[in-house]
């Protein structure tokens, strides 16, 4: 029989591939990680892992294993779940994994909230790169993703969350109203989220029919509230999601052109994995931030 204590260390080395990043991960010493590896071999009697370097990696074997440890402790929490459940409390653990602009702008508010609601539970927030979140989300490192809806993995579970639109803004400096001209506003200084800002050319074509060519950006941030400080400052014009704008602390600073120049941009959705489409505290979660979502 092999010790929980053991599947652990080969649950973080499936992941890690680094000993001292998985004894980091486990609040353990690199020696204890190492020893509790030569256990499970002389357990096992094959090898579980290869070395190249300082990298450590799991043999195709000890894979292997560590699914089946990843899945012998996925449903202990279940049961214990179930058990609460049962009881009509949400313990345990969520690992929620969404972008930085939305992470920051909405979500991290909205799962203290949450958490409020539901002092006993433990929610952990990470906030990354479209790739790094989905790959963590593939090894089953996070429970649940609150993504635009075009980024969500063909194999996950999906609900709709929010419907996101987007919108110009502009300063007193800027002379703009409802019936400008795109080669007006070309004219003017414009600020790009980002190089190529998509936002900026989707609503270009929704609003005018026409994706404009060699726009020349005055100004490439990659922080929402950076752009509306830089419009705030006459810097230029920019095109931002309104319920970044209706947070923000510049919305009454600053002007838009109404519902007229809004368009639409993408749904946000909630996503889980197939095998956890009966968890309790997922369903809490999304009803929780559904609610919520009205209020962007």
């Amino acid at each position: 029989m092999i010790e929980t204590s053991l599947l652990q260390v080969l649950i973080a080395l499936s992941h890690n591939e680094n000993i001292s990043k998985a004894a980091e991960e486990l609040n353990v010493t690199q020696s204890a990680v190492s020893q509790a590896l030569k256990n499970i071999e002389n357990k096992v009697g094959f090898p579980v892992i290869t070395r190249q370097g300082k990298a450590v990696t799991l043999t195709d074997n000890g894979m292997r294993l560590a699914k089946v440890a990843k899945q012998y402790f996925k449903r202990i929490e279940e049961t214990i779940e179930q058990i609460h459940l049962e009881n009509h409390e949400i313990k345990g653990k969520l690992h929620l994994g969404s972008l930085y602009g939305l992470g920051k702008t909405w979500l991290s508010s909205r799962v203290l909230d949450f958490l409020a609601a539901y002092p006993e539970l433990e929610v952990r927030l990470s906030m990354d790169f479209p790739e790094t979140i989905i790959r963590k989300f593939e090894r089953h490192e996070i429970d649940c993703l609150i993504l635009p809806e075009y980024l969500v993995p063909a194999f996950a579970q999906k609900l709709d969350l929010h419907t996101e639109h987007t919108t110009l803004v502009f300063s007193d400096k800027f002379e703009i109203n409802k019936h400008t001209e795109l080669k007006d506003l070309l004219s003017f200084p414009i600020i790009f989220y980002e190089n190529n800002d998509p936002n900026f050319y989707r609503w270009c074509r929704e609003k005018f029919g026409v994706i404009p060519r060699n726009i020349r950006p005055r100004l490439v941030v990659n922080s929402f509230g950076q752009m509306l400080q830089a419009v705030n400052e006459g810097l230029g014009i920019a095109i931002v999601p309104t319920h970044v704008l209706k947070r923000s602390h510049y919305k009454s600073k600053l002007k838009t052109v109404g519902k007229e120049f809004e368009i639409f941009s993408n749904k946000v959705s909630f996503a889980f994995h197939s095998d956890e489409a009966g968890s309790y505290k997922i369903k809490e979660l999304y009803k929780f931030l559904l609610t919520a979502a009205k209020d962007l």
